[in-house]
């Protein structure tokens, strides 16, 4: 693999092997990210054996009876072998338990319809119940599923508003971006949180480059979604590097939120 900032930085070619494994996908020279299938994450981010899957049987569907879209939806159910663009699931974090929502790119590249909505509150309803911090994980999102109409656009009211109860009931509620994160989550329930976190060499915006392109008749600047920038306009508290990402989300579960922590 030849990391893109060869020319500008001297890296070094590296074994697909070595990249994907040793390294977690990151440069050792310059600390590009590379795109990570989100079974590393499940591997390499929580306890051995704490994973615990919930709600897995929610499908999604095609409420509208969009022309052509049931032969996409069962397209992406047999190459993921999942029935939704959401992962739900209880974990551990060095010791530390808490409820995982989980968008990926796999399916339908982690659109949000009904069923990833639903499943979503659900998380946020389990996290209550149990007493745990919720995090957000996003993997990828492309935004709210169009096929759906109204019914994927109410998803952003619906799950903020879960949100919401969940923290106002003293819950700690931690979102994390990666690779390409954009559109209605990002500016509904995931945007809300008071603690967003992006990993290094991520994108994250409200639109992606295009649909301002299709919507301005403008190209933007190649760093506009870039990491740094979502830290300087104050979207996100922090840039983390891949390698830390366990460490940080540990030392972030037991040093942030208010007075009435689940886990304490």
């Amino acid at each position: 693999m030849t990391c893109p900032n060869a020319e500008k930085h001297g890296c070094k070619d590296l074994w697909v092997p070595d990249l994907y494994g040793e390294f977690g996908g990151v440069c050792e020279n310059c600390g590009h990210h590379f795109s990570l299938e989100y079974q590393w994450y499940l591997k390499h981010l929580f306890d051995p054996d704490s994973i615990r899957e919930f709600n897995a049987g929610v499908c999604a569907g095609n409420p509208l009876a969009y022309p052509g879209f049931e032969k996409r939806l069962q397209a992406a159910i047999a190459k993921t072998g999942r029935k939704s663009g959401i992962i739900t699931f209880d974990a551990r974090v060095m010791g530390v338990d808490l409820v995982v929502a989980m968008l990926y790119s796999d399916f339908r590249n982690g659109t949000v319809g009904a069923a990833e909505g639903e499943k979503f509150v659900r998380a946020c309803e389990a996290a209550k119940l149990k007493r745990r911090p919720l995090l957000a994980y996003v993997h990828t999102t492309g935004g709210i599923r169009i096929h759906e109409g109204t019914l994927g656009v109410v998803q952003m009211p619906k799950c903020t508003m879960a949100v919401r109860e969940y923290i106002d009931s003293g819950g700690l509620y931690i979102v994390v971006y990666d690779n390409n994160s954009y559109a209605g989550p990002v500016a509904s329930f995931l945007g809300c949180s008071p603690y967003q976190f992006a990993i290094r060499s991520s994108r994250v915006g409200f639109a992606g480059p295009r649909v301002i392109r299709d919507t301005t008749g403008e190209d933007i600047p190649p760093d506009y979604h870039n990491a740094r920038k979502a830290l300087q306009r104050g979207h996100i508290q922090g840039i983390w590097d891949r390698r830390e990402f366990r460490r940080n989300l540990h030392k972030s579960l037991l040093t942030m939120g208010g007075g009435n922590l689940y886990y304490r």
